[in-house]
């Protein structure tokens, strides 16, 4: 029977481990922080609500009186600024990197499927193939 020596532990199996660990970790802070945009948000649309004629709600729920702020054309526009800019901070910029240059490959690829479809119609509004009869023998 061979004697065999004990193993020493990977090396590299530590980093990649305290790698995990902080890759986790950034994880977990960055769903804090959009836990935390996405309550301020609630607790704005809440006041935004509150404010209504004493707290009521509107005949059909939804609707918002028209006051001076909602007619100068801010509020919901702003509010869905405001959402997309905090879901864009969570996104990493390397991934956003990636993202802008798959949507800039997308919108190339339809591009070029409008032209190909363009060339296509052209063709058929072009004058008709002309047409020979055969005799059948």
């Amino acid at each position: 029977m061979e004697h065999s020596e004990p193993q020493e532990p990977n090396p590299g199996a530590a980093d990649t481990a305290g790698a995990g660990d902080d890759l986790l970790r950034r994880l977990e802070e960055r769903l804090e922080r959009a836990s935390s945009a996405a309550e301020r948000l609630i607790a704005e649309a809440a006041a935004g609500v509150g404010g209504l004629a004493g707290g009521e709600l509107p005949p059909a729920g939804w609707q918002v009186p028209p006051s001076e702020s909602n007619a100068a054309g801010s509020g919901g526009g702003e509010v869905l600024a405001q959402v997309i800019q905090s879901l864009r901070e969570l996104i990493p910029p390397d991934l956003q990197r990636r993202l802008v240059e798959a949507l800039h490959e997308v919108l190339l690829a339809i591009r070029a499927l409008i032209d190909w479809y363009l060339a296509r119609v052209e063709q058929r509004r072009a004058e008709p193939a002309k047409v020979q009869d055969i005799p059948i023998q």
